[in-house]
């Protein structure tokens, strides 16, 4: 994996920067709860982050954060479009600070705890959310909406049954865009901005598969109540919660096989 810092790029020694990890303690990981409360945002702090912003965030989310910097079209996923009102007003600011400091698994974005300070982080975020600071935005689901615990867990055991019934759930409802092996390579994929996300395949900037990182409770919203900024819909008027539940336990279980198969214990066929 490599960084774009100050123009130029940083190849990380996977022994090294785990033993700074280790020494430095654990990171933030985007979710995790525990973020410090954001300070106030004022028109310097967002000039702060504007300045911070350029230098450790453009190479990958372009100059204008609409997610076409130098470096986009060589990382799979995409960096996220930062313009993208609807997307980012959904987002809390503990999870922003916790994607920056901590990184996003399964994707390139590192994590930047280590290397900026916490002040800096939050006068990103104040920069970030300035972009859009003037934009309305749509509800994304105005027919109804589930208030979901981000501490719920999933009440069915991930086993062969309740994957092969999920399977079926994925295949008739997501896989048009998720892809038949839930790797974001649906038939749809290709007109959609932002690309659906790979749910399951190991990336090379990934150790395990993107959901694996997940919270049941953050899998249960997104299919729940959609991703606004994206073309991921809300579910909750169609699938039961069952089905719902169904279907995490089919990416659970297709998760745990790829990584398997990663790892030499099996042969990862679907």
């Amino acid at each position: 994996m490599t960084r774009l810092h100050r123009g130029r790029h940083i190849g990380l020694v996977p022994g090294l920067a785990a033993a700074a990890l280790a020494l430095a303690g654990p990171l933030l990981l985007a979710g995790d709860s525990g973020a410090p409360v954001a300070p106030p945002s004022t028109p310097e702090s967002v000039q702060a982050g504007e300045v911070v912003f350029f230098e450790y965030c453009s190479g990958c989310h372009g100059r204008r954060a609409d997610g076409r910097g130098p470096e986009s079209l060589n990382l799979d996923p995409r960096p996220q479009n930062l313009r993208n009102a609807q997307f980012v007003k959904h987002l809390s600011n503990e999870r922003m600070f916790t994607s920056i400091s901590g990184g996003v698994r399964g994707t390139a974005m590192p994590a930047w705890e280590l290397e900026v300070s916490a002040e800096k982080r939050w006068n990103v975020i104040h920069y970030i959310r300035s972009l859009t600071a003037d934009d309305t935005i749509s509800l994304p689901n105005g027919v109804a909406h589930e208030s979901v615990d981000p501490a719920v867990k999933n009440p069915l055991p991930v086993d062969e049954a309740n994957a092969g019934a999920g399977k079926k759930i994925f295949l008739s409802y997501c896989a048009s865009c998720h892809g038949r092996n839930a790797d974001g390579k649906g038939a749809l994929a290709p007109n959609l901005v932002p690309a659906p996300r790979n749910l399951v395949a190991i990336t090379s900037w990934g150790e395990r598969p993107f959901i694996s990182y997940l919270a049941d409770g953050r899998v249960y919203d997104s299919i729940t109540n959609g991703v606004p900024g994206t073309s991921m819909q809300p579910w909750i008027g169609v699938l039961t919660d069952t089905e719902r539940w169904q279907a995490i336990c089919f990416l659970r279980h297709e998760g745990d096989r790829e990584l398997n198969a990663r790892s030499g214990g099996g042969d990862g066929s679907r």
